[in-house]
């Protein structure tokens, strides 16, 4: 499993942003010591660099304003080994690369703590020859200086995150005018633009605006980590948890976003703050209002409640933790004397803090396998924590669940249709309670997907020997991949071999028939990250294969639709005239409980696409296969744009998430979205969502259509909360 007992690596960051940390009272806790794992660490030193490198991150610290490459920090220098990393100074560039790379380290392991796999990134885009032999993606880019401008963002197509840095005026509240703010320097923007990039990596299509959730999810999410993660500091806990009492609702830093960026800006505290915010120039901690997400227009403003409610969650849950050591401290009336908290007090306060925030973020994460692939809702993630927490941990002993839904609910974050809410209504159905409507079983696809795993090989004999029409395309792609698989393995088993000096062994090299005869998944714990890439293309071809030849009940079960007579919009696979269905991924997730057992599972997504039309009647006659009539009606409604070909104004998709167990490859659970593919009602909404995008303000939504990999720049560029905002971020 991901980082077990690897040696660590110490690096020193700043605890908050500069300005923040440098004021008297925070001077204690103006930085702190992360570790990350070693392995991930630069150990080749043979070529130049342009900043840290490792298996997971490349730092490029180039500045296009000026036009310079910036000294690169060696992490392995003895400067660094044996001094805990650089000193932090917000004139370093070195110390910029050392905190972006510390960070995002950091984040990448919890991630892969609370998954129980490795982080891969998106992969790219095929290239013109229709192939993806590049789409694997090694390192994820940072360029610490990359703008000049109060922004910071991931980009898709890069595959980078960049950050900006900009000259305060005289609106601001924290550094005098003049000085330079630095992105790469704040712990928060650092943690949220890689938790972009991550869930990219695990659901790239999150980034398409299918409905008022799906971009706050993306802003809210990364918010939520990157409070969390800074629970993980024992000294900054224990210095807040001093000052307030004890009194996690009170104002302090622990739940403030950007504290110096916000102020920076003209605001008078953090760009977002958790647990409360300024009205009328006065702090004061939000109160739910189950109304609020009606009013709320906009990704941030959105993201503001979910990120609220998860708060609100956490703090029920840590009172009820340290509920007993205030009654022991208080002699009983749980109402503290006045003055300094006993340091011994405070000591146990922080670790019941960190308690509750880890398992907090663990839940926030891995409820990420537990949502439809497409088009979520608030209300689907709420369904997907509670599932989630629930099938690790069934009985809830500390209130958890009880919790989180008390907090959604005085949010107003509930799931649509959803009239009683309770755990049992809110956890997503087993497949036995899915199929009832359908009088279906799963027998056929459990014997399948246990020979997919145990023995592709036979299972590749098998779709070769049945090749039937058009599937002939199904098995070159499998061969492809199946190369690059054994390619990918091979080189990493030479490199291993090599490095213990016993060069003869290095020809002892796998073939494709014995690594076809063996569990690929497996590989997820013990291999290098571009042969997981690999090896999940690979069984995501299988699964398509065995899929496709699954009874109509089933694939009705799961919300697939693999039917002729389906619109001929939806998009038709290249193999034969079927509608098409893309397995997203097919991957291992493995999770430990309350009593230190393993719960390991399949998690594989299903993704149907259709092109939507903003014009009902143009719809119609495209679903029918009349392109000509479509494209006429369109080029007359439109006589300012005129297009030579039809073209789609929106995706609509639609999809499922199967959750299959490890030992019996029995389908647990079945995660869709409300509608098929080929269901009037779904595209109608979606197309409602991108009608109100057309009509509203130019933002990070513009343009129906548009390629969404752009949004990440401008949606942090954003106008919000009725006001513009003299930056991004």
């Amino acid at each position: 499993m991901p980082h077990g007992f690897e040696p660590q690596r110490r690096l020193r960051i700043f605890a908050f942003d500069p300005w923040t940390a440098i004021r008297p009272g925070n001077r204690n806790i103006r930085e702190v010591t992360i570790s990350i794992p070693s392995e991930q660490d630069p150990i080749d030193r043979s070529s130049p660099c342009l900043g840290p490198s490792g298996a997971y991150l490349e730092v490029v610290d180039f500045d296009p304003t000026t036009g310079q490459f910036y000294q690169p920090l060696d992490l392995n220098s003895p400067e660094v080994l044996f001094n805990d990393g650089l000193t932090p100074a917000a004139d370093d560039p070195r110390f910029h690369q050392q905190m972006v790379y510390a960070v995002a380290m950091e984040t990448i392991s919890n991630f892969e703590r609370a998954l129980g796999r490795y982080v891969l990134w998106s992969p790219r885009a095929p290239d013109r020859s229709g192939t993806d032999r590049h789409g694997y993606v090694g390192k994820l880019r940072i360029y610490p200086h990359a703008l000049r401008e109060a922004n910071a963002y991931y980009d898709p197509a890069k595959k980078a995150l960049l950050f900006g840095y900009f000259t305060l005026d005289a609106q601001s509240r924290s550094a005098p005018p003049g000085t330079v703010m630095f992105t790469c320097l704040s712990q928060d923007i650092i943690v949220h633009e890689m938790c972009h990039a991550i869930l990219d990596g695990i659901h790239p299509h999150f980034i398409e605006p299918s409905n008022p959730d799906m971009l706050a999810l993306h802003e809210a999410f990364s918010d939520i980590v990157a409070i969390f993660q800074r629970f993980s500091h024992p000294e900054v806990l224990e210095d807040q948890i001093a000052r307030t009492g004890g009194d996690l609702e009170r104002q302090n830093l622990l739940g403030a976003l950007a504290q110096e960026f916000g102020q920076g800006l003209g605001r008078s505290g953090a760009l977002r703050d958790a647990i409360g915010g300024y009205q009328d120039g006065e702090w004061r901690p939000h109160v739910p209002d189950n109304t609020a997400l009606s009013r709320a227009r906009g990704p941030h403003a959105r993201g503001a409640i979910l990120v609220a409610a998860v708060f609100r969650a956490f703090l029920d849950i840590y009172r009820h933790r340290v509920a007993d050591l205030f009654r022991i401290a208080s002699g009983g009336s749980g109402v503290l004397r006045q003055g300094s908290l006993d340091p011994d007090l405070v000591t146990r306060l922080a670790e019941e803090a960190a308690t509750s925030a880890r398992h907090m973020l663990n839940i926030c994460i891995r409820a990420m396998d537990y949502v439809p692939p497409v088009n979520v809702s608030f209300g689907d993630y709420l369904r997907a924590i509670i599932t989630a927490d629930h099938d690790l941990h069934p009985e809830d002993s500390l209130g958890y669940r009880a919790a989180i839904l008390e907090a959604f609910a005085a949010w107003g974050i509930v799931p649509e249709g959803m009239p009683v809410l309770s755990e049992q209504s809110l956890t997503w159905p087993y497949f036995e309670e899915a199929a009832l409507n359908n009088d279906v079983t799963e027998d056929q696809l459990r014997g399948d997907i246990s020979v997919l795993v145990t023995r592709p090989d036979k299972l590749l004999e098998r779709l070769r020997s049945q090749d039937p029409k058009g599937d002939g395309d199904l098995i070159r792609s499998l061969e492809a991949d199946n190369a690059a698989l054994v390619t990918s393995l091979n080189e990493a088993l030479r490199e291993r071999i090599m490095a213990t000096g016993n060069a003869a062994r290095a020809e002892e090299m796998i073939t494709a028939e014995g690594l076809l005869g063996q569990n690929l998944l497996e590989l997820e714990f013990t291999a290098p990250r571009e042969v997981i890439h690999h090896a999940r293309k690979f069984h995501a071809r299988l699964f398509w294969g065995i899929l496709v030849k699954q009874p109509s009940a089933l694939l009705q079960t799961i919300g697939i639709c693999l039917d002729t007579a389906a619109p001929r919009t939806v998009a038709r696979s290249p193999t034969n005239d079927l509608p098409d269905m893309e397995v997203r991924s097919v991957r291992v997730a493995s999770r430990q409980g309350t009593r230190g057992h393993f719960e390991r599972e399949y998690v594989v997504e299903l993704v149907q696409s259709r092109d939507g039309y903003l014009n009902r009647e143009v719809q119609k006659l495209a679903d029918q296969g009349q392109a000509a009539e479509a494209l006429a009606l369109w080029n007359k409604q439109s006589p300012f744009f005129q297009r030579e070909t039809l073209t789609r104004d929106f995706f609509y998709r639609t999809g499922c998430t199967l959750l299959i167990d490890t030992r019996s490859f029995r389908i647990r659970r079945v995660i869709r979205t409300p509608y098929r593919i080929d269901e009037d009602a779904g595209l109608e909404r979606v197309r409602a969502q991108y009608s109100d995008q057309r009509r509203a303000p130019s933002n990070a939504f513009d343009a129906p259509g548009a390629d969404p990999i752009t949004n990440f720049a401008a949606l942090h560029r954003h106008v919000d909360h009725g006001q513009s905002h003299a930056g991004g971020w």
